[in-house]
């Protein structure tokens, strides 16, 4: 019997040197057998999705990751990279859910807070993609069921000498949309969904948008009618309103209403017409609704006129301009809650347009979750070995048996077959410190006796 003595450092390192610089080919073909072993295994799954990932598998990595949400939904990671392979694929709509269940599950701070900031991105590409799907099967769509109580507000078109008021065309219909919702007998379309459409449409023709378009667009987004309508500047600073109801299915004139007054008074003009419309549109109104309606988001023309220049610019995906133009509407009025909420939604939205796998997976690096990647990465699940031990867990198990930490006395951490607190290494209890020396273990090898 010969003996030969390993330090535990050299046994790591060969171990590391066995695994390590795998190509992701060989990364995924050692997790494929694995998981042919283990089918039933949320982390081999796991692991072998993000493999089929990083080797730009997607379809591949979506069935393993699915696999593995079902079998643990509430795996941080696993949900993390089913969100990524989902925007690969540009399925939006899971790739939204699967971050909203990282930040229900996942560990990483920096990550939690980079999705927060990418599912506002999302939302608006969301909203982008389903206007040209929309238009792409609008030849399948014939005449779809739509009710009368479900109503889209059209931007209303601005007609003036100052050009500085256009903007009012997103802002007053912003209001209109904003008084209308406060009724519980009505739907109203988000103004973002309509903006997108029709500018997909303007994309398609070139051209101002007319009833027709209006019409169409009412159709697209299942609306029964809709409420469209223009901005006059008059002489003497008068401004004009006038608004239509169109039925949808018929594109017939429903009713209409027209108002008047200073530009200075264009709240107490916008409050006359949302009540109008209530009466076109048969809704009476509760009194806790009608004080809803009446009451005034801001007081200051200057602070609406900057939020209303912030829609502009926030539908054309100039963030940082709306940002600019939300603030201005805030410092000019600083309880005009709508521009506050608009600028938080689009910091975030600038900030989540700069999130990618890349600035994500740096956010993973050193933490647990960064080294369940890594680990992906380089062909392993972190569950080979008897009873699902690793070499990794078994040598830090022995390392704690040599020099059990302070943080393994806390947490009554045991050894041993016979669950004994293993007994300190003599110079870590004469010096007080867990980090004295190099360990050793003594492998003893057995040499077969040769007749």
């Amino acid at each position: 019997m010969k003996l030969t003595t390993f330090s535990l450092a050299a046994l790591l390192a060969s171990t590391a040197c066995a695994t390590a610089n795998l190509t992701p080919a060989a990364s995924v073909e050692r997790l494929e057998r694995e998981q042919r072993s283990a089918p039933r295994s949320a982390q081999v799954n796991r692991s072998l999705g993000i493999a089929y990932y990083k080797a730009g598998r997607y379809p591949d990595a979506r069935a393993a990751l699915d696999r593995a949400s079902a079998l643990d939904p509430r795996d941080g990671i696993t949900q993390l990279y089913l969100g990524l392979t989902a925007e690969e694929q540009e399925d939006l709509a899971t790739a939204k859910l699967a971050y909203s269940s990282y930040l229900q599950y996942g560990r990483t701070s920096r990550v939690r807070s980079q999705l927060q900031a990418r599912l506002a991105a999302l939302a608006r590409k969301e909203i982008v993609a389903d206007a040209r799907v929309v238009l792409r099967q609008e030849s399948q769509l014939g005449t779809p069921a739509s009710s009368p109580r479900t109503v889209a507000v059209l931007p209303m078109r601005f007609t003036g000498s100052d050009s500085s008021l256009k903007p009012l065309e997103r802002g007053f219909t912003d209001l209109l949309i904003t008084d209308l919702s406060q009724s519980s007998q009505l739907t109203l379309v988000e103004r973002e969904r309509i903006q997108a459409l029709l500018d997909e449409m303007t994309l398609q023709r070139s051209g101002a948008t007319d009833a027709s378009t209006n019409v169409r667009a009412g159709r697209l987004v299942r609306a029964g009618r809709v409420v469209q309508g223009s901005l006059l500047q008059a002489a003497g600073n008068q401004l004009r309103v006038d608004a239509a109801v169109v039925d949808v299915p018929t594109a017939r004139v429903d009713g209409s209403v027209q108002g008047t007054n200073v530009l200075d008074e264009i709240f107490a003009l916008e409050k006359q017409m949302a009540l109008d419309l209530f009466s076109q549109l048969g809704v009476t109104l509760t009194v806790a609704e009608r004080n809803a309606v009446e009451q005034r988001p801001t007081r200051s023309l200057a602070a609406f006129l900057a939020y209303s220049r912030g829609l502009t610019a926030e539908d054309a995906g100039r963030y940082d301009d709306a940002n600019r133009y939300f603030d201005e509407a805030v410092r000019l009025d600083p309880g005009f809650g709508a521009a506050q909420q608009k600028g938080e939604e689009v910091r975030a939205a600038s900030a989540g347009a700069t999130v990618s796998a890349a600035t994500v997976e740096v956010s993973l690096r050193g933490t647990s979750e960064g080294t369940v990647v890594n680990a992906a990465t380089q062909g392993s699940s972190g569950t080979a070995g008897v009873g699902g031990t690793t070499l990794g867990s078994t040598a830090k198990a022995a390392a704690g048996d040599l020099n059990p930490s302070a943080a393994g006395a806390a947490t009554g951490a045991t050894g041993g077959a016979g669950g004994n607190t293993p007994a300190k290494d003599p110079a870590a209890a004469a010096t007080g410190s867990d980090n004295v020396g190099a360990a050793k273990v003594s492998i003893v090898i057995v040499r077969p006796k040769v007749p």
